[in-house]
């Protein structure tokens, strides 16, 4: 009986997953007995992101022509897939692993090539929840009305109407703050609500013009990764 020989593929994926999951503490005691119990959700998750590595791979090379030896030879591609493993092997959001996988398309190919950028990125996709996501998209989808208001009640309001979102006013707050200081999104002058503001913002300003709430570049860049799918 022969022994199949992995392809280029198969073998740059499996050697990233091998790569993180052996960073994973499993010796002695509770937690030897709890590295034994992650056994089979842990191969389901690295089946899964090994479909969606080889569903990448397969893109770069038929769309960009970066073979496997090529990419192998990369050490940014090979830090942003180790990186973006480890996200992958944390997370059972299917949205993310999408993400993730964009995310390798776009270094791969060079479309993101700044490592800072890179960086930046595949934290926040590892990082945020789905509330986060969906905060965001939400901004981006309403975004002519979100824009244009002064006072984030407003907003919060837009978004349990007009969205029909399900988080509550601090989980709303909380995560809008969040995206703010991951510089996702920019708040600019836009009035808070009432139990968060500080007496400050009632200081009259010297100009009357409001900035408003924006995504950043960054936030674009971040809901690219967000809108691609699987093939």
């Amino acid at each position: 009986m022969q022994t199949r020989v992995p392809t280029p593929k198969e073998e740059l994926t499996q050697a990233a997953i091998k790569g993180v999951v052996s960073a994973i503490p499993v010796v002695g005691g509770l937690i030897s007995e709890l590295g034994a119990c992650l056994v089979s959700p842990l191969d389901k998750r690295k089946r899964l992101w090994t479909d969606e590595v080889e569903a990448a791979l397969a893109e770069l090379a038929s769309k960009y022509n970066r073979l496997p030896g090529a990419l192998a030879e990369d050490p940014a591609f090979v830090t942003a897939l180790l990186k973006a493993t480890s996200a992958a092997l944390a997370t059972h959001e299917k949205l993310k692993l999408e993400a993730l996988r964009a995310f390798i398309v776009a270094v791969g190919s060079k479309a993101l090539s700044d490592e800072e950028l890179q960086h930046a990125l595949v934290r926040l996709v590892g990082d945020l929840s789905v509330g986060h996501v969906e905060v965001l998209r939400f901004i981006e989808a309403d975004y002519e009305a979100v824009s244009t208001n002064v006072r984030l009640e407003e907003v919060f309001i837009r978004y349990n109407s007009e969205y029909r979102g399900k988080l509550d006013r601090m989980a709303f707050r909380w995560i809008l703050s969040d995206l703010a200081a991951r510089m996702v999104v920019h708040l600019g002058d836009i009035e808070d609500m009432s139990e968060f503001a500080s007496k400050r913002e009632s200081i009259l300003r010297e100009s009357s013009e409001i900035r408003p709430l924006q995504i950043t570049g960054l936030g674009f860049r971040l809901l690219d990764l967000l809108k691609e799918k699987s093939a």
